[in-house]
């Protein structure tokens, strides 16, 4: 099969498409056809090995793992003896191991069946962004029925599924933050009002949320906490930074510490896998409550280039990988 492929860490440049076999099945796993893929800034971070703190898992001078992706939707075509709950020929998405390829081994638990009238590329951006985006509001922002939220790019992968999950769990209030570009459809997605970062909108906001979701990166904490309600919450996601050791989280660890000594509580996430999660984003996809907005589609030839597209930041939506 086909699949994306590197050596050592470094740019876009890197990658290749290499022939290489099926990875051996193992207990708790099944084989996909991979139908699509999506990209994430974490395919970035581990093309480039960094920031440096994830280099004791995933190698300190070369990756460990020569693959890429995570992201997937497909059809199983092999399942192992101790699988139960999935079959051959069932149409799934969730996460998987190496996804940039023609098939891909995930582990049952973290797969889902695809809701009818639900086409695969749109299940296939949904996994990591939106685990993130679900967790970040519901189990690090405390977010519940009536909250007033305020999410900070709102149009990028994690962003514009968090203005469509804080309307399903029943935000009182979404306000979104955006380019002027971007601010129509992702007000259609659910944002009662947005804010045009480029033309200064978000300086001066004079309201006050209950959970802010700050994935963008490019505003001050200290203005952020000014801007929670008594008992609310600001979430980081991500967003730029400058340190090679850290990379974006210099800035999370920054609000962190001096979180400790205010009373505003501030949080970052790291999502999990979870199945249970997944299903419930499925669920939304099949009541229509969530949709993905697909930036482009991509063969894997396009791959390189399209993870230095999303490395440079602004892309709308997900992009989505079509072996």
């Amino acid at each position: 099969m086909r699949a994306i492929r590197r050596s050592r860490y470094g740019g876009p440049e890197r990658l290749e498409i290499a022939e290489v076999e099926n990875e051996p099945l193992e207990a708790g796993q099944v084989r996909l056809r991979v139908a699509a893929a999506s990209l994430n800034p974490f395919e970035w971070h581990h093309m480039r090995g960094l920031p440096w703190m994830m280099r004791p898992t995933s190698g300190w001078r070369r990756p460990r793992n020569p693959g890429l992706g995570v992201d997937v939707a497909g059809v199983v075509t092999e399942v192992a003896d101790d699988v139960a709950d999935l079959r051959v020929g069932d149409a799934v998405f969730g996460v998987a191991r190496n996804s940039l390829a023609e098939s891909a081994t995930a582990r049952a638990e973290y797969l889902v069946r695809i809701p009818d009238g639900v086409e695969l590329e749109a299940a296939a951006a949904v996994p990591l962004a939106g685990l993130t985006a679900l967790q970040a509001l519901r189990d690090r922002g405390l977010m519940t029925g009536g909250s007033r939220v305020l999410i900070l790019g709102a149009a990028g992968g994690v962003g514009h599924y968090a203005v469509q999950i804080a309307r399903a769990l029943g935000a009182g209030r979404v306000v979104a933050s955006c380019s002027g570009r971007n601010a129509s459809w992702v007000q259609g997605l659910g944002a009662d009002r947005v804010l045009d970062y480029t033309q200064g909108e978000v300086d001066g906001i004079d309201e006050r949320f209950d959970v802010i979701l700050d994935i963008a990166g490019g505003v001050r904490i200290a203005y952020l906490r000014s801007l929670l309600a008594p008992g609310g919450s600001l979430v980081l996601v991500g967003g730029p930074g400058d340190g090679r050791l850290l990379g974006p989280a210099t800035r999370i660890f920054r609000g962190l510490i001096t979180s400790r000594f205010r009373r505003e509580r501030v949080v970052m996430v790291n999502a999990t896998w979870s199945g249970e999660d997944l299903a419930i984003l499925a669920r939304m996809l099949g009541d229509g409550s969530l949709r993905s907005v697909i930036h482009r589609e991509v063969g894997l030839t396009e791959v390189p280039a399209a993870i230095a597209e999303l490395e440079g930041g602004h892309v709308p939506g997900k992009i989505v990988v079509r072996p």
